[in-house]
């Protein structure tokens, strides 16, 4: 029995339309006649002479009727008429309710009644001749029901082929008993109720490419296009097709009250999405994987102006999350701010294209303070005096031949090829009295991963070592002075340069120097015979008192991919480590990366488009700390646990203890073995 009425009411699903009933007209009267007798459970709702005392009202605003006089002026509107046979009953089949109301003329005379003088009665008779398609039932339920209680049109199309699930609940206007049923019929049904009598058409398959010019076009042209849905290829093929029909679009995003209009009907040569949306058109989209359409949505919306807390949820998607949020406040905000547009778009009251924001949180907000926790100022750059000072006091040896600049020149841009910590070039070279000194300088490397400088001298070991390789084949032998002064932190080596008959070098290895790139595109793994990893070994087979481990066992490496990834994470969490990695290292454009010459230049980083888009998302410090108070953020795992997994092995070296000397050798072994 509970399957039979279930299956009964399924049957009913796509029902969406009322039925009138007119009983002056006999047909009709014997049809409501039927609908009573045959249907059980019938709602039947007469409130025909309220509303008739209301329309009476109306008509005379300037007197104040007393409730006694209200029974002769009705029935002298009446005029003969039985209040039964009065007006139309309208039939809603889905909830077996009958409602007598006045008919369509005195209806929305009354329904429109308290929108004057806002919207004047000549305004109202235009808005009722104009037709709105709406695309999206989510944010669009919200902008239909309020276009329809404002009448801000007599026709509605409406476009969505997803339907009611119980997230949905928490920003669509409905009732649990709606569950499961479609979108557009939820709302058809809504408007239905609030006023039978708008044109209401329902395209429960969405917008297609066979469907599209049928939405815009049948039985009349649409005079407004309302775009609220979330796939891409729709947003962009609507626009398309409404800039080629003269239509104008409005877009609501329910963040930040952000607002877009194109007012294709007065620029039909308007770039879509305001030129954000760059070469994409119908024809290129066909081509793009969801991946790939994420820059392009990114840039589209924005990326860099929406609100923190969005931020840090779309970082949060596949994560702890399934799709990005939506808020009930700014979804009915969206069904406001865009019928107020769209009237006035209709009454040609506004004629611009644009985009807006109306920001809640913005135009309610307590007074805004400084906040300093976000900047980490370096130690003062090293000057050309602080260099000349500490050589000074340097007693060293000095036995060495003199260079010429031109020879000097060559082994400091040998040096400068080294890598460094996010490529941060931690050093500076003073050539005094036959000897090359080598300083940090804080000022380039200050971090929160360079910890007691050792970083650093990691990469100005691997500087050194290029320095030898240069010297090499230039016939000359080097001879270092490791941390010369202990009381001066920034004077790291001093080199003294001897001619040399035998190079301790091969000649072909420094062409390795000048390769100065890293590979970090992700392949799918391959192993590596382990004659290669021997090699490897035995380049720097006891170079300083090295040694480098292979580990090639993928539950070794998935167990580091782990603790390395997590680092990563932590990281780009950590306040500091955010302003080092997003402020002070990356480089998001060509022309940044060649003007700064130092830093990480974002294509070289392996990532995919929507990786680095992410990336730029990640930029806001605000949703980084939203991250951080969520306990979020394993998204950034992702990128290192992709290396790894492509990885043939993870090489470790290990040097004899741990001091500052032995990071600085270890900085050579590592440039050797890089090159």
């Amino acid at each position: 029995m509970l399957d039979k009425i279930i299956n009964s009411t399924r049957q009913s699903h796509e029902v969406y339309r009322a039925e009138f009933y007119r009983l002056r007209n006999p047909d009709e009267a014997s049809n409501f006649e039927n609908l009573i007798n045959t249907s059980s459970d019938l709602f039947i709702h007469d409130e025909i002479d309220q509303q008739l005392r209301e329309l009476v009202k109306a008509h005379h605003p300037s007197i104040r009727i007393k409730p006694e006089e209200y029974p002769a002026l009705v029935k002298k509107h009446l005029n003969g008429c039985p209040p039964q046979q009065y007006g139309v009953w309208v039939y809603y089949p889905w909830s077996k309710r009958i409602v007598h109301l006045l008919d369509e003329e005195e209806f929305v005379e009354m329904r429109t009644n308290r929108n004057q003088y806002k919207i004047t009665k000549a305004e109202q008779e235009q808005l009722r001749a104009k037709r709105i398609g709406v695309i999206g039932l989510s944010v669009g339920q919200s902008i239909a029901l309020t276009l329809a209680m404002e009448r801000t049109c007599g026709e509605l199309r409406l476009a969505d082929f997803d339907t009611l699930d119980l997230s949905n609940l928490n920003r669509i206007r409905s009732g649990i008993n709606n569950l499961g049923l479609k979108k557009v019929v939820i709302a058809a049904r809504e408007i239905a109720e609030i006023d039978p009598f708008i044109k209401v058409y329902c395209y429960a398959d969405g917008i297609t490419e066979e469907n599209i010019d049928d939405f815009l076009l049948k039985n009349g042209k649409l005079d407004l296009l309302v775009e609220v849905c979330d796939g891409l290829d729709i947003k962009i093929n609507s626009r398309f097709k409404a800039r080629e029909h003269n239509i104008p679009v409005v877009m609501d995003t329910n963040d930040r009250g952000m607002l877009d209009v194109e007012r294709f009907d007065l620029e039909p040569k308007r770039p879509i999405l305001h030129g954000l949306a760059g070469d994409l058109e119908p024809t290129k989209l066909k081509g793009l994987t969801n991946e790939e359409k994420i820059p392009y949505i990114l840039k589209m919306v924005g990326a860099e102006l929406i609100s923190t807390r969005l931020k840090a949820s779309m970082l949060e998607v596949e994560q702890s999350l399934n799709t990005w949020p939506q808020l009930a406040s700014s979804v009915v905000l969206g069904g406001a701010i865009t019928t107020d547009v769209c009237r006035r778009i209709l009454l040609n009251h506004f004629q611009s294209s644009g985009r807006y924001y109306i920001d809640i949180e913005e135009l309610v907000a307590d007074p805004k303070h400084a906040d300093n926790n976000h900047y980490y100022p370096s130690p003062p750059e090293l000057t050309k005096d602080n260099l000349l000072q500490s050589a000074v006091v340097y007693t060293g040896a000095n036995d060495g031949i003199e260079l010429n600049k031109s020879e000097v020149t060559e082994l400091v841009n040998a040096a400068i090829q080294a890598p460094s910590g996010g490529n941060c070039q931690p050093w500076k070279f003073l050539y005094q009295n036959k000897q090359l000194f080598i300083f940090h300088d804080e000022h380039f490397s200050y971090s929160l991963l360079d910890y007691n400088n050792l970083g650093s001298y990691i990469a100005i070991g691997a500087a050194i070592e290029n320095i030898a390789i240069k010297a090499a084949n230039m016939g000359l032998a080097i001879t270092t002075n490791y941390l010369p002064n202990a009381n001066d932190k920034k004077l790291v080596a001093v080199i003294r340069f001897s001619k040399s008959t035998s190079p301790a070098y091969d000649k072909s290895i420094e062409s390795g120097i000048f390769l100065r790139q890293t590979n970090r595109n992700i392949e799918k793994r391959q192993l590596l015979p382990s004659s290669v990893y021997d090699g490897l070994k035995k380049t720097i087979s006891s170079y300083n008192g090295a040694e480098l481990t292979i580990i090639d066992d993928a539950e070794m490496m998935d167990a580091l991919g782990d603790l390395l990834s997590s680092a990563e994470m932590l990281r780009i969490l950590h306040p500091r480590g955010h302003y080092d990695t997003f402020t002070k290292e990356l480089r998001w454009t060509p022309e940044e990366a060649t003007d700064t010459k130092d830093g990480l230049d974002v294509r070289t980083l392996g990532m995919s488009k929507s990786e680095i888009a992410a990336m730029g998302v990640a930029k806001d410090a605000g949703a980084i700390a939203f991250l951080r108070y969520i306990n979020g953020g394993k998204a950034f795992k992702k990128s290192s646990q992709k290396a790894i997994a492509a990885a043939s092995a993870i090489g470790i070296i290990t040097m004899p203890e741990y001091s500052e000397l032995n990071f600085l050798l270890g900085g050579r072994t590592l440039e050797r073995l890089w090159i």
